[in-house]
Parts: structure tokens; C-alpha cells; sequence
């Protein structure tokens, strides 16, 4: 139906106002899931909020910070090739805490490193859990891995390259004197897409990997009596909501993504319809 609408010369008033009508309702439909997987995300952070407040307030009974949790873990787990560094501005700022598995390194963030409460302890040892996935050879991390540095600006970039390409149209149409043709426009939203698309499968990959790490990361501390069953427990509750929270987050992106290519679809719509009116 819609690349016959997109012939001008068989598309009819009626149908490009019908294709018109089902775009606004769906892209109205759209919006009412965003809003509402907005508000659970924003509640699921206000209880990310809380469970950091209780376990920022309650240090481990055995004394450790997010430096020697990681160490002694890794130690224990005979990855005695892995190093613990405390990362630096930049590298906090874009990846927090974080496994580098090129340089074997597992880096944390100053308040993770030298903190010694149970937040720091488990934010740290969560990370050796994807020590482990590197070392099994876990294809997501790895896709994840090669993914983040290219992806991590994905929906930040999106709307400046489209611009870009706008600029570039009109400043073709100037020096050139003809029409505007959005050429460059369209060039440069597909670059645009691919890097959105490219975000939201990292995003799927942070789910995958981060969960399995949470679950492998209480297990190992079980079994190396790491923490105290309270202690645990604690965690696992900072662990199960951070993954939700992550869950919603990129459904609310998806949702975003799907809003707008329907926008762009009834921009198209009415650009037909224009033209349609002025014959």
C-alpha cells in the first residue's frame, strides 16, 4: 500500500488522508507506551536510589574495599593475569566501571575502588563476573566488547549527523541554484540509523552480558563466603533492579525509535498531499 501512495500518479487524496489518519493514532499509541515505561523506569530508579542509599550505609564485615574484593576474588578464582586499576576522568565518564579485556584490566571508578562499603564491594566484584565471561570465550561479551566503542554515542549522534546532512543540502542548493533535493539529508539519516540501530543491539548485548554477570557474581560469592547471607541479599537486590532499569531504558529507546520513523512516514504523507492539493 505505502509504495503505491508514494507514486503521485496512483496515489488518491483519500488514501494518502487514511495512511495520514493511521500514522497519527499509532504514533499516539507510541507515546502513551513511552510514557508509561517511562514511569516505571523513573520509579525503578528511585529504587535503584534507595537500595544504593541502605548499602552505602553498610560496610562489609569483612573489611574489604572494591580494590582487594576484586583482587582477592580474582586471586581465589586464579586469574592472577588481571589487573584491578582505579580508571581514570575520561575513562569513568564514558564507561564507569568497567573489564577491558585487551589490556586484562579490570577498572573502577574512585568511589568504587576506595569504597569500602557494600555497594563498592558489589559494583566491584560484579565486574570479575565478566572477567569470567571473557575468559569462557562468551560470544556476547565479546560482540558487546567490539560493539561499545563504536555504538556508546549512537542516539547522542543521531540528530547532529542528520543536521549535518541538512547544512550540506542547503549549502549544495546555494552554490549550485537549484532545488533543494535533501540528497545529502537522506545520506546522511541512513548513517545516522545504522549508528541508532547499532546502539540499541549494544543495548540488548549490556542486558545479556550484565545479567549473566550479576547471576555468576552471587554465585561466586556464595561459594567463596565473600559476604554474609544479609549481605548477599542486599546485592542481589541492587543487581535484579539495575537490570530492570536497564530493561526499560531500552524499551523507552525502541518505543523513541519507532515514533519517529512513523513521524517521518506522515511527513511523507503530507509532502504527498501538498503536492496532491496543488496540481
Amino acid at each position: 500500500m505505502l509504495v503505491n501512495l508514494l507514486d503521485g500518479s496512483e496515489a488518491s487524496t483519500e488514501g494518502l488522508w487514511g495512511l495520514g489518519i493511521v500514522l497519527v493514532v499509532a504514533i499516539c499509541v507510541v507515546s502513551i507506551l513511552i510514557a508509561v515505561v517511562s514511569v516505571v523506569a523513573f520509579v525503578l530508579r528511585i529504587k535503584i536510589f534507595f537500595n544504593y542509599w541502605v548499602t552505602n550505609r553498610q560496610k562489609t564485615e569483612g573489611g574489604y574495599n572494591g580494590c582487594t574484593a576484586a583482587t582477592t576474588l580474582l586471586q581465589n578464582l586464579g586469574y592472577s593475569d588481571i589487573q584491578v586499576k582505579k580508571a581514570g576522568f575520561f575513562r569513568a565518564l564514558f564507561f564507569s566501571n568497567h573489564y577491558n579485556p585487551n589490556k586484562k584490566t579490570v577498572y573502577l571508578r574512585a568511589s568504587t575502588y576506595y569504597g569500602n562499603h557494600l555497594t563498592a564491594v558489589g559494583l566491584a566484584l560484579q565486574k570479575v563476573g565478566l572477567v569470567i565471561q571473557d575468559k569462557r570465550n562468551s560470544a556476547a561479551f565479546k560482540a558487546r566488547w567490539r560493539l561499545q566503542k563504536f555504538a556508546i554515542f549512537g542516539p547522542i549522534v543521531f540528530i547532529p549527523i542528520v543536521l549535518v546532512g541538512v547544512i550540506m543540502d542547503f549549502v549544495a542548493c546555494s552554490m549550485s541554484g537549484t532545488d533543494f533535493t535533501g540528497m545529502y539529508m537522506l545520506i546522511m539519516s541512513v548513517i545516522g540509523f545504522v549508528y541508532f540501530i547499532a546502539s540499541f543491539i549494544l543495548s540488548f548485548l549490556v542486558i545479556k552480558v550484565e545479567g549473566k554477570a550479576n547471576q555468576e557474581t552471587l554465585e561466586i560469592i556464595k561459594e567463596y563466603d565473600f559476604l554474609t547471607p544479609y549481605e548477599q541479599e542486599l546485592v542481589a537486590k541492587v543487581f535484579s533492579t539495575y537490570r530492570a532499569a536497564y530493561i526499560c531504558d531500552f524499551l523507552v529507546n525502541i518505543l523513541e525509535l519507532i515514533r519517529f520513523i512513523l513521524k517521518i512516514m506522515l511527513n511523507v504523507v503530507a509532502l504527498m498531499l501538498k503536492n496532491n492539493n496543488g496540481k
